[in-house]
Order: structure tokens, then sequence, then C-alpha cells
């Protein structure tokens, strides 16, 4: 199964040094990774040339800023994809080391996973991309114990990684879509054609896909335990108005494949 860790990305080339070196560390290193890109600057190209030049296999794709595109520049990376599974994620998420071997065993046919992540608060995303913690901290169950005990962390639970028994038993309750952590299939993603690009704005398009796929006939598998991610604080953004109405609207509508998604970005 060849999987594609499909990242988006917006300038925050300190935040992707950390995220590259994390997907370096990766106990299953047969991935690849392709960086799209909503229109940064060069200093994002020049980092993944050094990472590639690192041994990271890694791609880039481009498109000029005009707004808040992710679902444009996603849509792109999956269908000029060779991979059989996607897995979708953010540049500001360090992976847990077994991030990818996680997603790999978590992976069914009729299924999307639902991942989860580990929240960052202020000072240790600081004192992270100060270089004065080494992301390979994270990887420390003491660590993180100690880090939630001073309140750096929220949601820590979600690095626990248990027995792989207790795990499979956690995940029968499913999980609505976090954006950040998205483990498909590429073959479902193109039959609902991907995301819907009349979500510019942010927020909604992983609502809105949540939806489509399982108007398509997938069951969401949650990975209780499994393949964490690290989140780097940032103030939350929020979700325009006009958005969350037409997310609501298309749900009524009940178009399960998207009207402007994968097949028709290329006449943007």
């Amino acid at each position: 199964m060849r999987i594609e860790v499909i990242m988006a990305a917006y300038n925050n080339v300190s935040a992707m040094r950390m995220v590259f070196e994390g997907y370096l560390r990766q106990q299953d290193s047969d991935f690849s990774l392709c960086v799209a890109d909503d229109g940064s600057g060069p200093s994002v190209a020049q980092l993944v040339l050094e990472y590639q030049q690192k041994g990271l296999r890694m791609r880039h794709l481009w498109q000029e800023d005009r707004g808040f595109r992710k679902a444009l520049i996603v849509n792109r990376a999956i269908s000029s994809s060779d991979a059989d599974y996607l897995i979708l994620t953010d540049n500001d998420c360090i992976p847990s080391p077994h991030f990818i071997a996680d997603h790999r065993a978590w992976a069914r046919p009729g299924y999307y996973v639902a991942g989860r992540r580990v929240d960052m608060k202020v000072s240790l995303t600081k004192q992270l991309l100060a270089g004065e913690v080494s992301g390979e901290r994270l990887d420390s169950f003491f660590f993180l114990l100690r880090e939630s005990l001073r309140d750096g962390l929220k949601r820590a639970e979600n690095a626990i990684h248990p027995p792989a028994w207790l795990a499979e038993l956690w995940s029968r309750k499913p999980w609505g879509l976090l954006g950040a952590n998205i483990g498909i299939w590429r073959s479902d993603m193109l039959a609902v054609n991907g995301f819907d690009r009349d979500f510019e704005g942010y927020g909604c398009e992983e609502s809105d896909l949540e939806w489509r796929l399982q108007a398509y006939g997938l069951r969401s598998r949650a990975a209780r335990g499994r393949a964490c991610l690290f989140h780097l604080y940032h103030p939350e953004r929020q979700v325009d108005s006009a958005t969350g109405e037409m997310l609501q609207r298309k749900k009524l509508a009940g178009r399960i494949v998207a009207e402007r998604g994968i097949t028709d970005h290329e006449d943007v």
C-alpha cells in the first residue's frame, strides 16, 4: 500500500522545519510527502529542497496567493498523487514517531480514519520554535506527562499509545473528522470529487467532506490512541458565518459529488 501525506501549507517555515523533522523520525519510512502550498514565499521551496536532500521523499505543489484556497491546492495534490492511501494534514502539526505506521495499520476498505492531535499551549510552542526544547522530546511519555501536569498541553490523552487490542476497542465509537488528521483511500476521495472548491473562506470544507463521505457509504474509524499529531499553538480562526450557511445549504441539496472539486480544478 503506497501512502502519501498531503500537507496543506502556507508560509510558517519555523513550524514546518519541526514537522519535517518529525517525518524524518518515523518508524515506518515507506511513504512520500506532498507539500500542498497555498501561495507561500520562496523560503518554503528552499526548505523543501533542504529536506529532500536530507532524504525525505517529498514533492512541492504551489499556487498563487489569492486568499484561502486550501481546497483547490489539496485537490491538485490528490489528483496528481500516485499513492493508494492518503493522509491529509497541516503544516503546523508534528507527527508522533508511529504516525505513519498507525495510519497504515488502521486503514480498512469502506472506512476513513479520523485521527486526533495534542494541542500545545503558547509557552511550549514558543520553546519548541526557539529551539529551547527539541521536537524529539515529544516522543517521550514522561515529557508529555510533565507538560500536561504543567498545563503546557491540551488533550494529552490523545498521545497515549495503548496495546493494539485496547486501541481496537476504543475505536468502535466513531469520531468526527478533524481536517489536520485524516486517513483515506485515494479512490474514495476521487469518488466524491475531493474537497468542494466553493469553500474558499476558512472552515467547513472538512465538515462538508465528512457528510459527503458518509452519504457515499463510508464509515468513520476513530484512531483513539493512534496516529497522533502535536499541534503548535496559534490563535483560533473564526469560521465565516456565510461559509457555515453555505454548508447547510449544500447538505440540504444532498449532492454527494462536489460540482467544483478535483475534476474541474484545472480551468480555474
